[in-house]
Formats: C-alpha cells, structure tokens, sequence
C-alpha cells in the first residue's frame, strides 16, 4: 500500500522539484524571520531555558540546556540564526530533493513539517540532533561503507557524553538491531533469551529508572505546563517489576503508535499518518530477508529509526513529544522511502534492457 501513495500521481520533472524546494526554503525563512509573532508559544519553551544560560542564568548550571548553550554561545546572535536557517534550508533541501512523484513529494513535505515546525525555528537540543542526521545521511553517499556507521557512533556518543546520556542507549540499540538480523535463527534466539533473561533478573531500581521519567513528566504536564497534557498517560503500573515494565511498555507503544484509539480527533490522526510514514519504512528494511542485498547507508538508517522509537516508548509522556522527537530523525525516514523508489525503478531499468531470448 505505501508503495502505491508513493507511485501516485504524475512524475514530476527536475523543475517542478527545485521550485517546490525553492518555495519551501523561502516560506520557512519568512516564517524564521517572523516566528515570535506567528508560532505558538511553546515552541520556544526549552529555547528560552538556552538563551537564559546563554546571557549568564544559572538556573540550568550542569544540566544539558547549559552544554547546550555553550555550544550555541560560541555564536553571536545573528551568527547563530543564519546557523540554524542554515540547517533548516539544507534539510528541506534534502528531504526533497529525490522527490520526483507527486506521491513521494506529499510524504516528503508531511515528513519534513514537523521536523521544521518543533526543531528549526529555534536554537534548541533537537537542532543538532536535525545536524547529526544530515551529518549521517551526508557520510552514508561516500563509498567506504564504513565512513556512515562510524560517523553516528561518534555523533551519537559525543551528543550523549555532552547533552543527552540515553543516546547511549539509542547507538547501542542501533548497533544491536543491525547485528540481530544477520545473524542465524539460534543466535537471534540466544540473543532474545540473554536479553529477556538479563531484563528479568535487573532489580527494581532498574525498571524505575528507565520508565519513571514518564511519569514525572506527565506531572509537570498536569500540574505545571500552561498547554496541557490532553494525549498525556501515566504508566499504568508502578514500574518495580518485570512484569510492570513489560506492561508499560507495550501499554506505552500502543499509546504513542495507535494514538487515534485512545484520544481520536483530527489533530492525532495527522500526527499518526506521521508515524506511520516516519517507522514503516524503517520497518520494513529490517524486517527483510537476510539474503535481500541491502545498502549499508539504508540498513543504518532503518536501524536508527528503529532505536529512536524503541528508546522513546521508555519516557515519552504524550503523543506530542514523541512526534517533536521522532521528527529529528525524518531524514532517516525520507532516505528509505527514496530508497524505495529508487530500488523499483533498477528493476525497471534491468527488466527493459534484458534482451528476450528467441
């Protein structure tokens, strides 16, 4: 099916492309230039925390706002808005560049909108994770395939080491993905075995640790955030067992991929369609047979999406949040589906110059 809303409508030529991007960069630096006046207030929330720390606040000293800011700091004001519009036009640039059906074009630009929207009209932690991605996707057209891998271990860490320390875990999951489905059936079994058997015996410390972020976010929504916490949920068990954490997990992953069946409305059912485009491609390539030749640079993507997703069903408060973070990684996203259309169209190009035997 998403092959189909990918092939739909007419092709549409190298013109017709650079004038949509064209338009896109252009509309998105009116919207930079003006954006204290047209974008709702939240969006500048965590920005406000940097630009505090930025003009000498201590409020925020050692936390990953202050590492943050002093990266940023390095910057002058106008310096560092043509930086982030920097990152903003490169990333249209990007995402819709190979979009050459009018079917790929549309997922492209509902790809890329929150991404825009959340992350590249502010200085925010999320800016760099949309620069590591470009970094990434940059790094994965080289041909030493190992130039790719390398360069989001060193993203990845260097961004958990400075700003957010469960990147750890994302790079590490990424990794894990990549080596589980190339190993044989006995070892995948081992490996989910060793991982359960490990889950299983961690003490409850453990399980608190890694889940209730959520609930200490969902109460700062309810009882201190002026914009609500209408897709927002509590892990509906005390996170000190096994079996509490295997419950909330799933109840979190059903929650934030199926949000329209716990809180239909318009606006959730937009944000899925952004999920579905943002996880199904990824999906999709890991999930393919072993002996199904895959480029490195895809694989790689697919495995990051993968691990951004299942890192974020551990704290992710509400459907929102997860939306703005998964957006930083569309580009991941955007690469596959490309990808996709690219691999049908070599089989087209090999079938029509295959010469018919007599």
């Amino acid at each position: 099916m998403l092959r189909r809303v990918l092939e739909a409508g007419p092709r549409l030529s190298r013109g017709v492309v650079g004038l949509v991007t064209a338009a896109s960069a252009l509309l998105y630096i009116a919207v930079f230039a003006n954006a204290g006046a047209v974008l709702p207030e939240f969006i500048f929330r965590d920005a406000d925390k940097i630009q505090a720390q930025m003009e000498g606040s201590s409020t925020y000293d050692g936390s990953s706002f202050d590492a943050v800011a002093g990266f940023y700091g390095l910057f002058g004001p106008t310096l560092l808005n043509l930086f982030i519009i920097g990152i903003g036009v490169l990333f249209i640039r990007t995402v819709l560049s190979g979009a050459n059906r009018f079917g790929l074009c549309a997922a492209a630009l509902l790809l890329s909108m929150p991404c825009v929207f959340f992350n590249l009209f502010v200085a925010s932690k999320d800016t760099l994770v949309v620069l590591m991605s470009l970094l990434i996707v940059w790094s994965a057209g080289r041909r030493r395939t190992w130039i790719a891998p390398m360069t989001a271990i060193v993203l990845y860490g260097g961004y958990a080491f400075l700003v957010r320390p469960y990147f750890v875990l994302i790079i590490a999951i990424a990794c894990g993905i990549a080596v589980f489905r190339h190993v044989p059936l006995r070892w995948k079994i081992l490996a989910v075995m060793v991982v359960a058997g490990g889950l299983a015996s961690a003490p409850a410390t453990v399980y608190f640790a890694l889940l209730h972020p959520r609930d200490m976010a969902v109460d700062y929504l309810v009882y201190q955030s002026p914009f609500g916490a209408r897709t927002s949920f509590y892990n509906p068990l005390e996170p000190t067992s096994f079996f509490a954490f295997c419950f909330d997990y799933l109840y979190a992953s059903a929650r934030l991929n199926l949000a329209p069946l716990f809180s239909p409305g318009p606006k959730e059912a937009v944000m899925q369609l952004f999920v579905l485009l943002a996880v199904a491609p990824a999906l999709r390539t890991v999930l393919q047979r072993r002996d199904v030749q895959q480029p490195v640079a895809y694989q790689l993507c697919a495995c990051l999406v993968l691990a951004h997703v299942s890192v974020s069903m551990l704290f992710e408060p509400d459907l929102g949040s997860y939306v703005r973070h998964l957006s930083s990684v569309a580009l991941f996203s955007m690469a596959l589906l490309h990808s996709r259309r690219m691999d049908k169209a070599a089989i087209r190009r090999a079938v029509s110059t295959t010469p018919v035997s007599a």
